[in-house]
């Protein structure tokens, strides 16, 4: 493995627009050095999505999951704070809490029994009387190590392995729309994430997922099947209980584009040609325009977004709702976990009509998410013919605006950049371009 002094990072980004080149080297997908440098600045270093606070309602409600490699639990502790700690006990550390997820007054470690509050206070050593402490012995030094930054927005909790790092806002610059747009459809009572996900892995890096979830142009090849099933079903029509499926057919026709928003954050959006009775909530829009304007309900209801929180969540909003984590645990292996999320208090119907387009695309075992897995493994293994070293993206580079464009103006968002179409390439870039800043700092 090469030392990270040796590597040359301004090699991997080639970009010469005047020449009609822009590209990315390859072996960003491939080299487990690369892998490691990605690990230590950009993992451990940014902002990093955790959760949503659904998950968690009460104290001493818990889950379990990771910040990069490091494994953590995110408890809410008796005040109602949201905690997250290194899931390893202060003792000799062993992994505290087992469990995915639950509810605990308390947690104790399997091992040798010490005892931590939910904010994760030592409170209790086994048997600490006549065991021999050093007179300097104090429980108060051996409290779990808590991550140095956890700040929440509209109910998502992030957190920073490290203290020097942005506020929150300030990291997620613009986005923040985003992720409004899809808070407020929660109204007063708010969002949640629904009962089940699911986990998986696929065969090939990380960034592999960090560009498809906003991948406008594979759509017609890859996700042919699922077109053609949405269209054939319009046709036999098998029901009133058949699936109503959002059109993507037509997706490369429609008004659409991209918004770069800067550290990596982008959304790839656009128009919808058959919401309507396919929407969920599409009942809203007219209550939606009176409160928040038509622009601002347009983008809520009648527009898909695909939104990446760099580096590690998508937050889509199409053909239905959806978290979608990732982490990587190889340079050629990604762990997703995908979630369904929707606005407390939906009727039953809206919310089976919610979950079955979910289940139809989303899932692991839906239309859309096996192609992609298969396509990463396909990706990764060529990434590794050396003699082909460049990915190409100029596509809908003619297409790019620098700052923002009407339809950005008119939202009341400033991205650093705008795409034209949904299957324009820059949006790669976007965050191509953040992978080069931070992996330099």
């Amino acid at each position: 493995m090469k030392p990270f002094e040796s590597i040359n990072l301004d090699a991997y980004l080639d970009e010469r627009p005047a020449e009609g080149v822009i590209r990315v080297d390859r072996s960003i997908f491939t080299d487990p050095a690369i892998f490691e440098l990605e690990m230590e600045r950009i993992w451990e270093r940014s902002w990093l999505y955790v959760c949503h606070e659904s998950q968690i309602p009460k104290p001493g409600d818990f889950l379990t999951t990771h910040l990069g490699r490091q494994p953590v639990v995110v408890m809410r502790g008796a005040s109602g704070k949201v905690n997250i700690f290194i899931n390893a006990c202060a003792h000799r550390g062993s992994q505290l809490v087992h469990e995915e997820r639950g509810n605990k007054t308390d947690m104790t470690c399997f091992f040798h029994g010490w005892c931590f509050d939910t904010d994760g206070k030592l409170m209790s050593v086994t048997r600490e009387k006549g065991g021999g402490y050093p007179d300097q012995f104090c429980k108060e030094n051996f409290n779990l190590t808590g991550a140095p930054r956890v700040e929440s927005y509209r109910g998502f909790v992030f957190a920073s392995l490290s203290d020097e790092v942005p506020t929150l806002a300030e990291h997620l610059r613009d986005a923040r729309v985003m992720i409004d747009l899809m808070a407020d459809q929660g109204g007063e009572q708010g969002l949640e994430v629904l009962r089940g996900h699911s986990t998986y892995t696929y065969d090939g890096n990380w960034k592999l997922q960090a560009e498809n979830g906003v991948d406008g142009y594979h759509v017609h090849g890859l996700h042919v099947n699922f077109a053609l099933t949405t269209q054939n079903r319009e046709r036999i029509r098998a029901g009133a209980n058949q699936i109503k499926s959002m059109d993507v057919s037509q997706l490369g026709n429609l008004d659409a584009g991209f918004f770069d928003f800067g550290n990596g954050h982008v959304v790839l959006w656009g128009d919808w040609p058959n919401r309507g009775d396919r929407r969920p909530n599409f009942h809203m829009y007219g209550e939606w325009t009176e409160k928040f304007g038509q622009v601002y309900a347009e983008w809520m209801i009648g527009k898909l977004r695909n939104t990446l929180i760099y580096p590690n969540v998508f937050l889509m909003d199409q053909m239905s709702s959806q978290i979608r984590v990732f982490r990587p645990i190889a340079v050629d292996k990604t762990e997703v976990t995908i979630y369904a999320i929707a606005p407390k208090g939906e009727s039953p119907k809206m919310r089976a009509h919610r979950i079955r387009q979910y289940e139809d695309f989303f899932n692991a075992s839906g239309m859309a998410t096996p192609d992609d897995l298969s396509e990463f493994a396909y990706a990764q293994n060529a990434a590794q013919g050396r003699l082909a070293r460049w990915n190409d993206l100029t596509r809908g580079v003619k297409f790019l605006t620098k700052g923002a464009d009407a339809r950005a103006a008119a939202l009341g968002v400033n991205p650093d950049y705008c795409g034209g179409k949904v299957e324009d390439e820059g949006i790669f870039l976007a965050q191509h371009r953040h992978w080069l800043s931070a992996m330099q700092k």
